[in-house]
């Protein structure tokens, strides 16, 4: 007695996702040019501290600095960089696999890099929540 088996899998349509995500990007890059042309003076700041890296660290250091400068002077929302390092983090397995361990390691390293920016910037945002609260109790609760 035999029995035939039969496997469906079904793939998601991602049309739908893409197009969310495409709006998310152009939302997202329309603010960070509003930030830039409101806040001239921030981002040249931040740039040229980089490229003062730069000299003395190498590309990659210039660049995970203007990445950490650029998220602390405009606060924007962390939650980008937490979302890149756990990219990184589910790719080291796979590079794994496929026998790229210098890249794994590369990667796995870069995902380090990423988690600390974000656990820094948490720390800057509560400590300036807390401020906030501070200064809003003050003038409340005279």
């Amino acid at each position: 007695m035999e029995k035939d088996i039969e496997i469906i899998i079904k793939i998601p349509d991602f049309r739908h996702l893409l197009r969310m995500l495409s709006f998310y990007f152009r939302k997202a890059s329309m603010l960070i040019v509003t930030d830039f042309i409101n806040r001239k003076w921030r981002g040249l700041f931040v740039l040229l501290i980089s490229i003062v890296i730069y000299f003395f660290g190498g590309l990659s250091v210039a660049l995970m600095w203007l990445l950490f400068l650029l998220f602390l002077v405009y606060q924007w929302d962390n939650r980008a960089i937490a979302f890149v390092a756990i990219i990184l983090l589910a790719a080291c397995p796979f590079l794994i696999y496929f026998k790229k361990n210098d890249w794994a390691e590369l990667v796995a390293i870069y995902a380090y890099y990423f988690l600390v920016i974000m656990v820094v910037l948490q720390i800057v945002e509560y400590k300036l929540e807390q401020r906030r609260a501070n200064m809003l109790k003050k003038i409340w609760f005279k």
